[in-house]
């Protein structure tokens, strides 16, 4: 994490909000992609889309927020509603954050539509489409700290033809 970043996110009171409140926190509790938790992937998302946002002179405030919910749902989704999870927790997140934040409409984009384009219908703000792409970006960077790369010993008939 970006400590630099994450206080200056904390200094904004409508994500310093997210950021300390308990069901947010409870994400802590839930691994997500390989060996990181769905509270840091989220806080991943949210530092790359806060200072991209911010330097294109978008809403980096809504943008922010939208990163800081796009998963904010409370199931382990291996064992749990493991069944299309993929297309279904986006609007379950974006239920949960409506109830408890009351997001606008950039915020409610950027949640449900951050699994494009595995879902159909793709991005309509700048700020949505940062969210869906910081998002696999973060996917990419969580899952790949667990890959262990192997030395694979070389096969006799290539050492002939080298």
């Amino acid at each position: 994490m970006n400590q630099r970043l994450l206080a200056e996110m904390e200094q904004i009171p409508e994500i310093a909000e997210i950021l300390h409140h308990e069901n947010f926190l409870k994400l802590r509790t839930y691994t997500h992609h390989g060996r990181i938790t769905r509270k840091d992937h989220t806080l991943q998302v949210a530092e790359i889309v806060f200072a991209s946002s911010r330097r294109r002179g978008l809403d980096y405030i809504s943008a922010t927020r939208g990163a800081l919910l796009h998963d904010f749902f409370f199931y382990n989704w291996r064992f749990e509603g493991r069944k299309l999870h993929a297309f279904k927790h986006p609007s379950i997140a974006c239920k949960n954050a409506i109830e408890v934040f009351g997001i606008n409409a950039i915020e409610q984009d950027a949640i449900l539509r951050h699994m494009w384009p595995l879902t159909i219908t793709p991005p309509r703000y700048h700020e949505s489409m940062l969210v869906c792409m910081a998002d696999k970006a973060a996917a990419l960077n969580d899952y790949s700290s667990n890959v262990r790369f192997i030395k694979i010993p070389r096969i006799a008939f290539a050492r002939k033809y080298n």
